[in-house]
């Protein structure tokens, strides 16, 4: 952490006059003392994780070796961290994507299972065809709606 508890008070001590002050104007004394006391607490509190969180922030985690270093035993901590570098497979994975070969799991399908490339068809419905005459259908619809 970063400063001491001198800070954590100082804090305190502004955040009780300030909520005092505020509180005095529109309340009692007793009301206001027990308002201040608890600005005191929550300046208090907000001191500390703000140092708390600086102290996080601004200590360094590593040593000059670039491995953790515990310095309540004084050893460092090989092997908590694993780098993992992996060869480059896009071009071999993109010819595969090309010509069809790669199932959707990602898994190379068997030459029998591979499908040619099919261009776009548009859909082409059938065209309704009217067989009735315009007033059989007129009737239709009259006999259908009782009139």
């Amino acid at each position: 952490m970063i400063g001491n508890y001198r800070i954590n008070l100082g804090a305190g001590i502004v955040g009780f006059i300030l909520t005092f002050f505020v509180a005095y104007s529109s309340n009692v004394l007793m009301t206001s003392l027990i308002r201040g006391l608890i600005g005191f607490i929550a300046w208090f509190a907000l001191a500390y994780a703000l140092r708390w969180g600086l102290g996080l922030l601004l200590t360094p985690s590593l040593n000059s070796k670039g491995f953790d270093y515990d310095p309540l035993n004084g050893q460092e901590s090989r092997g908590s961290q694993v780098d993992i570098k992996l060869e480059d497979d896009g071009q071999e994975l993109n010819d595969l994507l090309k010509n069809g070969q790669l199932s959707s799991s990602g898994e190379e399908l068997p030459p029998s299972e591979t499908k040619a490339p099919t261009g776009f068809a548009p859909l082409d419905p059938p065209k309704l065809v009217r067989t009735k005459e315009p007033e059989e259908l007129a009737q239709a619809v009259r006999h259908l709606t009782d009139k």
